[in-house]
């Protein structure tokens, strides 16, 4: 099953943006053949030679889909290495393997709203495919969150990292257009991930709910309830208290089949 395998990829210290990627468009394509994927990255990656990757891969036509920026294909790899235009963070797993491949150190960096890739030191907007600037990245935040540490808003994103925020993009993408059982199937990827995340579990069961399924709605309204008190974190006690409403509403309600 898909899950296992996004719950092996997130054990994985071996893991890399890549194998993350292939799972998140097998979400999209459950026929995808993954070795097809990794031919056609290994074909883009062999031609950079010296140059510095993103404008070796701005010269090749990479770049963000300004048009239809919302498309969950703009998260699928097989489908941006067709296209070659896609959203930050997909073009930036493509950056970060054409760059390791050219023998340079490449890191996703997890900026809020866009993410950013850090190659051999130098801030690489993927979506643009040129070098940018920290200021001018905080430039773009609302006032209020330029505050936060730059150690915290320029982390260093793990391939588990990228993984959810790929994710969050899909979801996102489902919900906005009212494809709620496939929003579902991406709730359960980040579950697979992340078990003991309460705020997910909520999720899980409001997109149960826009189903129908008033069973398995209560059921991860109460995991929720139970993870988000049980922590210890008080940060976590209005999401606890959330839970416990949507409980108390669905207090004596059956199922309703669509």
């Amino acid at each position: 099953m898909l899950q296992q395998a996004f719950a092996g990829f997130a054990a994985d210290p071996q893991a890399d943006e890549v194998a993350g990627a292939i799972l998140v468009a097998r979400l999209l394509e459950p026929g995808l053949d993954a070795r097809v994927l990794a031919d056609d990255l290994e074909t883009i990656a062999a031609g950079c030679g010296a140059v510095a990757p993103w404008i070796y891969l701005d010269a090749i036509g990479f770049r963000g889909n300004t048009d239809s920026y919302e498309a969950v294909d703009n998260s699928h790899l097989a489908r941006v290495l067709a296209t070659r235009q896609g959203l930050p963070i997909t073009l930036g797993v493509i950056l970060i393997y054409v760059a390791r491949k050219a023998a340079r150190q490449a890191v996703g960096v997890n900026f809020p709203g866009h993410f950013l890739v850090l190659v051999d030191g130098q801030l690489v907007d993927p979506f643009v495919m040129e070098v940018t600037s920290a200021a001018a990245c905080l430039g773009r935040l609302p006032a209020t969150s330029r505050n936060q540490p730059a150690t915290v808003l320029f982390a260093p994103a793990t391939p588990q990292v990228v993984v959810l925020r790929m994710l969050n993009n899909l979801k996102a993408g489902f919900a906005g257009r009212g494809v709620w059982h496939q929003a579902l199937d991406v709730v359960a990827a980040q579950l697979a991930l992340l078990p003991d995340q309460p705020g997910l579990h909520l999720e899980s069961g409001d997109l149960w709910l826009r189903l129908g399924s008033v069973t398995s709605a209560r059921a991860a309204f109460e995991r929720a309830a139970a993870l988000a008190s049980q922590s210890g974190d008080a940060t976590l006690a209005p999401l606890a208290r959330l839970a416990g409403q949507r409980l108390e509403s669905l207090r004596g309600a059956g199922d309703v089949l669509h």
